[in-house]
């Protein structure tokens, strides 16, 4: 009986640990202005179009790459020391223990966040140009309401977003599940 209950007891710990490691995946391209395969808007008198930078050399790379933030959405930013949030904002040091992930994308433009935790998150691209973003409503809407719960926002602006566009969208991301995200174009 002694065994039969330790190995009950085994089998528990083991599903619980399978259970908390789970996680899923967030990945997605972010295609710059300027780039090759970049697009931008042209607006001028007549109205606005579509463009594509076809006076860039052939097979062209860029070497900024846009910065992506992952943020849980529930995550509670009043508890975090104001010392933890500057060294975040200035030097890019994410506060201990804390569900914020940060990644840079490759050459092609991709990133990819790995065995994240279920939760909702705000995904935030930064481009490195320092152009105008272009957002829609819902994008506009979710920066704001990503900036209202930062703490000491000015300082966000500042440090981390600079002159730089700043796009959110939101993600509710499940155990198991892989999400790809579609940025809205820069």
């Amino acid at each position: 009986m002694k065994r039969l209950v330790t190995l009950l007891v085994f089998c528990l710990l083991i599903s619980i640990s399978d259970v908390a490691a789970a996680g899923g995946t967030i990945t997605g391209t972010v295609h710059l202005p300027n780039t090759e395969r970049g697009m931008h808007i042209g607006r001028g008198e007549g109205g606005a179009a579509m463009m594509w930078d076809m006076s860039a050399p052939k097979n062209r790379k860029r070497s900024e790459r846009a910065e992506i933030w992952l943020i849980e959405r529930g995550i509670n930013f009043t508890a975090l020391p104001y010392a933890a949030v500057q060294k975040w904002y200035q030097q890019g040091t994410i506060p201990a223990n804390q569900p914020i992930y940060h990644a840079v994308v490759n050459e092609q433009g991709q990133f990819t966040f790995q065995d994240v935790p279920a939760a909702e998150y705000y995904v935030m691209i930064l481009d490195p140009n320092g152009k105008e973003g272009n957002q829609n409503l819902a994008d506009k809407m979710t920066r704001d309401e990503l900036t209202k719960k930062l703490p000491h926002a000015d300082e966000f602006e500042l440090f981390m977003v600079g002159m730089r566009s700043c796009l959110v969208q939101k993600v509710s991301l499940r155990n198991g599940q892989t999400i790809n995200i579609r940025p809205s174009v820069f």
